[in-house]
């Protein structure tokens, strides 16, 4: 179960034993409060629970607040107990094990901005285009998926074919990149459609090498339909603010998958 105890544009002070509730077995946890650059979770664990092996793409910190158990990191083991506090570099391979009752804070850095990671003259290229990607959306975006289709057959199991075939899925994926492009600067604009999109990609099991796959054929579709437009600066803009675009989608569905393996 996971349920969110306060919200970030107010103030907030609890005492955290009073939050602490153990289910009979398995994982019990609560966001404590959630921004646009943390996110501060309680974790309950019953006696001999685990999670399993995992990692994550952001820098992560448990502080222990009552209960014994062990986490290994990177294969080796910590000794949990009250007050131990573990820094987890991102992508570092974890599991804990509760030996009795464990309760933990887990406090995670979130990726806020895209911008960051893409030089400004991506942007402004990205931005330049806008306009023609309205024009020319679908066009692109049905021409990416015939590519894609053709080239890689084994993903078509993962669409909906009869959107495929109504034209609603080109019709969406365009209005996205052309949302992209044009809130490439402000990743806050975007939060709920990468929100929409990362929950669907769980759901049919979209995975992080997947997309370069797309990446490769939207690519080739902007080529193919922008013609002489897609200059050389034009591609070198989209391929780095596709790459920067995926990570987004591939660090928001990781986190997706490990709320729902705690639940």
């Amino acid at each position: 179960m996971n349920t969110t105890v306060a919200s970030s544009n107010t103030s907030f002070a609890a005492t955290l034993h009073d939050l602490i509730e153990y289910p009979t077995s398995g994982l019990f946890s609560k966001v404590l409060l959630k921004d646009n650059n943390t996110q501060y979770n309680l974790f309950c664990l019953a006696a001999s629970s685990q999670i399993e092996e995992h990692t994550s793409t952001r820098n992560a910190v448990i502080t222990v607040l009552e209960g014994r158990g062990n986490i290994n990191l990177e294969g080796k083991d910590i000794a949990l107990a009250p007050g131990v506090f573990v820094f987890m570099p991102a992508n570092a391979p974890h599991a804990v094990q509760a030996q009795e009752n464990l309760a933990f804070v887990l406090a995670m850095h979130e990726h806020s901005s895209l911008k960051k990671g893409i030089s400004q003259q991506t942007i402004d290229i990205v931005k330049s285009t806008a306009p023609i990607l309205k024009q020319h959306g679908q066009k692109i975006t049905t021409r990416m998926y015939e590519i894609m289709f053709h080239n890689y057959p084994e993903v078509k199991a993962q669409f909906d074919m009869s959107a495929q075939a109504n034209g609603t899925q080109p019709v969406k994926l365009a209005t996205a990149v052309y949302s992209y492009a044009t809130h490439i600067d402000d990743l806050e604009a975007l939060k709920k459609m990468v929100d929409q999109i990362a929950h669907r990609h769980v759901q049919t099991h979209v995975l992080p090498e997947q997309y370069p796959i797309v990446g490769e054929c939207l690519l080739q579709a902007i080529q193919d339909v922008l013609g002489d437009a897609a200059t050389e600066e034009v591609m070198t803009a989209w391929t780095e603010a596709y790459q920067a675009l995926a990570e987004v989608f591939i660090n928001r569905e990781q986190q997706i998958n490990q709320t729902a393996l705690a639940n």
